[in-house]
C-alpha cells in the first residue's frame, strides 16, 4: 500500500478521484472503478490509522479510536452506534454475514404506507450480488434461492448446521436455510476456515472476508495514495461539482483538488460533511436508524445444540416470506451456534438451549439524525424504536412456538433489546428527486453532480436482513451507472 503525507495529498494538482473513509462502500466503489480507469490517481482519505490484522488481535479491538468520541448525544438521547474507524472501515469489524435484500424490501411504502420505496428495484441488483458473492467466496446453500431469487451455487458450501437446524430443514415451512456468510467453510490459501470461536468482529483464524486478507490488491494498486489519520472536515463546491475536499491531520488543516468526490464516512459522519459544505437535499442527516436487536433463548426438551460449524448456521425467513404489514415490522430470525447466554444449569441439560437473534425492522423516523451545532463534532438525536419496531419484535416472539414446532420447544425466554446492531443506515436516502431524497439512483447526489455516496447511508429504508452485501452492490452499480 502506498501512504502519503497530508502534504503529499495536498499537493496533487487535482486528483481524479478523492474517497472519503475506506468501509465496504468505498472499498467496492474503488475496486470496480479501477477495472475501468486503472489509471486515474485516486486518493483515499481515511479518519482512522491502519491497524493490522495482528494490530487488532493483539490489541483485541478493531480500532485505537472508540465510536462513542466520534459525535455527541442529542438532549434525551443516549443510544449508542457501533461502527469501526480505521482502514478498511466496517471491513475489520463486521461478523461476515451476507444474505440479500428481500424482493418486498425495495417496495415498503406501497406494502405499508409506511417509509418509502427505493428507486430501484431487486433485479437491479441480482448481477452485482452474484459478483461479490464470488468475489467475497460466499459459503451457503443455493436452496436460499427460493427465497432470493437468482442465486447461483455458492463457492463454498454451507457450513455445517446445528442438530436443531437439521430439524427445521428437513421437518419445518421451508424457509429455514444455511447462513450465507463470508466466513470460509473450506480453507483457502492463508485464510483458515471458521474456528467457531464466535470471536467474528477479529476472526484468529483469517476465515472473514477483510480489505487485509481480500482487497490487498485494490489498496496496493499503483494507482492508489492512502492517507490515514485524515479526517475530513467539509467540501468547497463550486457551479453545483465539489472542486476540493478539505480535511485535518494532527492540528492542520489541508485541501485536495479533484474531479470526482465518493463520500463513504459512514451514515453519522457523511450527512455531517453535507451539512459543514451546505450541500442540499430532502432530509439531509435525518432519517437515522437501525434495525433492532434482539435475543431470545429457547429451551429444548432433550435436543443438545452448539453443534454447528459457524457462529450464527442458519437464518430463518418465515415471517419475511409472509409478507409485511401495516401493522408490525418485518423480522428474521438468525440461529446462533454460541455459548451467548450460556448453559443451562440442569445437570445433565446443559446444551438443550437454542439462542435465537431477531433482526426487527424499523421505520426510519424523520426526527432522528445527525445535527451540526456548530461544533466540530456531529449531534446524534434518536427519540426511540417505533412502535411499529415494538409490534414486529411482539409479533415475531409469539411466533416461534409455531414456526420452529418441529423441534421439542419447553419455553421462549425474551433476553431483551441489545442497544445497537452496527447497521447504520438511512440519513442521506435514495430517491427519485431532490424534493423527497439526497441522491438519485445511481447513488449521485442531486444537488451536486460529481459527488457520490456510498455505504449504507442511502439506505430509505432499513430492509430486512444485513446490509453489507447490498452496499457493496450498490457502489458496484454505482460505478458501472457513471462509467458504463
Amino acid at each position: 500500500m502506498k501512504f502519503v503525507t497530508p502534504e503529499q495529498a495536498s499537493a496533487e494538482t487535482v486528483w481524479d478521484v478523492v474517497i472519503i473513509g475506506s468501509g465496504f462502500g468505498s472499498l467496492f466503489f474503488l475496486k470496480r472503478y479501477l477495472q475501468k480507469r486503472p489509471n486515474d490517481r485516486i486518493l483515499i482519505l481515511e479518519r482512522g490509522r491502519y491497524n493490522s490484522s495482528e494490530w487488532q488481535l493483539e490489541n483485541r479491538a478493531n480500532s485505537d479510536i472508540p465510536p462513542e468520541q466520534t459525535y455527541e448525544h442529542g438532549e434525551g438521547s443516549g443510544k449508542p452506534w457501533d461502527f469501526t474507524i480505521g482502514l478498511g472501515g466496517s471491513t475489520n469489524c463486521w461478523w461476515g454475514l451476507t444474505p440479500r435484500m428481500h424482493p418486498s424490501d425495495f417496495k415498503v411504502g406501497t406494502q405499508t404506507g409506511l417509509g418509502s420505496d427505493w428507486p430501484i428495484d431487486y433485479d437491479d441488483l441480482v448481477p452485482y450480488w452474484q459478483e461479490l458473492e464470488r468475489i467475497m467466496l460466499i459459503a451457503g446453500s443455493s436452496e436460499i434461492g427460493r427465497v432470493y431469487p437468482g442465486t447461483e451455487e455458492y463457492p463454498q458450501p454451507a457450513h455445517q448446521l446445528t442438530s436443531a437446524d437439521e430439524i427445521m430443514v428437513q421437518k419445518g415451512n421451508g424457509n429455514h436455510f444455511p447462513m450465507p456468510t463470508a466466513k470460509l467453510s473450506r480453507s483457502v490459501g492463508a485464510r483458515g476456515r471458521c474456528c467457531s470461536s464466535a470471536k467474528c468482529n477479529l476472526c484468529p483464524v483469517g476465515a472473514k472476508f477483510t480489505a487485509f486478507n481480500a482487497m490487498d490488491e485494490t489498496l496496493s494498486h499503483p494507482s492508489v495514495s492512502i492517507g490515514i489519520g485524515c479526517e475530513v472536515t467539509h467540501l468547497d463546491v463550486e457551479g453545483g461539482n465539489v472542486s476540493a475536499v478539505h480535511f485535518k491531520n494532527a492540528g492542520r488543516e489541508y485541501s485536495a483538488d479533484c474531479d470526482l468526490c465518493v463520500l463513504g464516512a459512514n451514515a453519522i459522519h457523511s450527512p455531517f460533511i453535507f451539512q459543514r459544505s451546505g450541500i442540499a437535499g430532502h432530509g439531509v442527516g435525518r432519517y437515522l436508524g437501525e434495525k433492532m436487536l434482539a435475543d431470545v433463548e429457547v429451551l429444548l426438551g432433550g435436543l443438545d445444540h452448539f453443534d454447528g460449524g459457524t457462529d450464527s448456521t442458519a437464518i430463518n425467513l418465515s415471517i419475511v416470506e409472509e409478507g409485511r404489514s401495516a401493522e408490525f415490522a418485518n423480522s428474521i430470525y438468525l440461529v446462533k451456534n454460541n455459548l451467548m447466554h450460556g448453559f443451562r444449569l440442569e445437570p445433565g441439560r446443559w446444551r438443550q438451549t437454542l439462542p435465537i437473534t431477531l433482526y426487527v425492522e424499523d421505520v426510519f423516523d424523520y426526527e432522528n439524525g445527525v445535527f451540526d451545532d456548530g461544533s466540530d463534532k456531529p449531534v446524534v438525536r434518536f427519540k426511540d424504536w417505533s412502535d411499529y419496531a415494538m409490534a414486529g419484535l411482539d409479533h415475531a416472539i409469539s411466533r416461534i412456538p409455531e414456526i420452529f414446532s418441529p423441534l421439542p420447544i419447553e419455553g421462549v425466554r425474551f433476553l431483551g433489546i441489545k442497544p445497537t446492531l452496527g447497521h447504520i443506515q438511512g440519513s442521506l436516502r435514495m430517491g427519485s428527486s431532490i424534493e423527497d431524497s439526497v441522491v438519485d439512483a445511481g447513488m449521485i447526489s442531486h444537488a451536486v453532480r460529481n459527488l457520490c455516496v456510498v455505504g449504507t447511508s442511502i439506505f430509505p429504508t432499513p430492509a430486512s436482513a444485513n446490509p453489507t452485501l447490498s452496499a457493496a452492490a450498490l457502489s458496484y452499480r454505482a460505478v458501472d451507472q457513471m462509467l458504463g
